[in-house]
């Protein structure tokens, strides 16, 4: 199975839009990935300008429209407010897998918005696209994504390792028939 997200998958909660990501977030984009505090169990380039922010906003856009992700920003729907980011990427078609990923602002964690947003893009894995399994990376002492991770009963695979990032543990979710 191949997938296909044009038009992209507007996904709504109660308190959320999930959207496409585009070059007006730049800036809310940049702040994101820049934080300290979100960086804190994640090993990635941080971006050093708006430039280098649009570079990778760009190339976000060209995995959803080759179909090789989707990644959706978190917005709130008080306010319009870009909450975070969640996606899944690395996707096995043959396997009907992918991974998830996702950050939360500092300002808005501990809130229920990533709960929100997590269950919406299970539910679209799942049920849209179609998925038996969705696996997570998180660093082992990031205690508020793996609390996420327990709650919708993903399980720590301790027998694998994350190559090149051994302080992460994997979790899966495996939907049965």
């Amino acid at each position: 199975m191949s997938y296909n997200f044009s038009p992209f998958p507007v996904l709504e909660t109660e308190r959320l839009l999930l959207r496409e990501i585009n070059l007006d977030d730049t800036k809310a984009v940049f702040g994101l990935r820049t934080s300290k505090d979100v960086n804190a169990f994640i090993t990635r380039d941080i971006p050093k300008n708006l430039a280098q922010t649009r570079g990778f906003i760009d190339s976000i856009s060209n995995l959803v429209a080759e179909n090789n992700g989707i990644f959706w920003v978190i917005q709130s729907d008080l306010n319009g407010e870009l909450l975070g980011t969640i996606g899944l990427r690395n996707f096995k078609i043959e396997d009907d897998y992918a991974e998830i990923g996702y950050e939360i602002h500092p300002d808005y964690q501990q809130r229920g918005y990533m709960n929100e947003a997590f269950q919406e893009v299970l539910k679209f894995g799942f049920q849209q696209m179609k998925l038996k399994t969705i696996e997570a990376f998180t660093h082992k002492n990031n205690s508020p994504s793996i609390a996420l991770l327990e709650k919708h009963s993903f399980v720590f695979q301790p027998e694998r390792i994350d190559e090149g990032f051994e302080d992460n543990h994997i979790y899966k979710l495996v939907v049965s028939d």
